[in-house]
């Protein structure tokens, strides 16, 4: 009978503890806010856009991590004035991919939608209560992103609608005094 290596035991030992630490965290919150906090006890983060109830905030000045990836792009949305919404959006295949891959270690095989025309998939879904992550491409730009929803919250707000005004509404800067725009020559001839 072979012997199990003690520190290749461990090393599993430590990857299934954060995992599945990683997942817990999801489950009370997003890059250290608490599903549900009321925006004013959250003086970091600056608006960028409302629509009806919902309201979305950036924090421009921290780099997000999801499951030890960083994401610079986290939009962050409160209904009636409490975060129920994240949406990371997602630069690079290879991020998309490893996001893929750690939601279905933590959350299972996702139900798929794939565009009728090429049969490409087009988004991943997963549902553990009290959660709904959404994984997706657009279908033109090809845009990438994640969409993490706290149910309690999102069942109030109808989760296209509001993913279609952020797809075409949201700055990624926070919103403040107009900035003067000077002119700088590129190339003399």
């Amino acid at each position: 009978m072979s012997k199990i290596n003690p520190l290749l035991f461990g090393i599993i030992c430590v990857g299934l503890i954060t995992t599945a630490s990683f997942a817990q965290g999801l489950q009370e919150g997003f890059s250290g806010i608490r599903w549900g906090t009321p925006i004013d006890d959250l003086k970091q983060l600056q608006p960028v856009g409302s629509k009806d109830a919902v309201d979305y905030y950036v924090n421009p000045t921290v780099i997000h991590k999801f499951a030890g990836i960083e994401i610079p792009h986290v939009v962050f949305g409160f209904h009636d004035g409490r975060f129920f919404v994240a949406y990371a959006h997602i630069d690079t295949l290879e991020v998309f991919a490893q996001m893929k891959s750690q939601l279905q270690a933590d959350y299972g095989i996702p139900l798929v939608k794939y565009l009728s025309e090429s049969g490409e998939p087009s988004e991943y879904r997963w549902k553990k209560d009290p959660l709904k992550l959404k994984l997706k491409v657009q279908k033109y730009t090809r845009k990438m992103k994640l969409g993490i929803y706290y149910t309690p919250i999102s069942k109030m707000v109808s989760e296209s609608q509001q993913e279609k005004y952020t797809e075409s509404g949201i700055r990624i800067l926070p919103r403040g005094k107009p900035v003067t725009m000077t002119h700088t020559q590129l190339l003399e001839f």
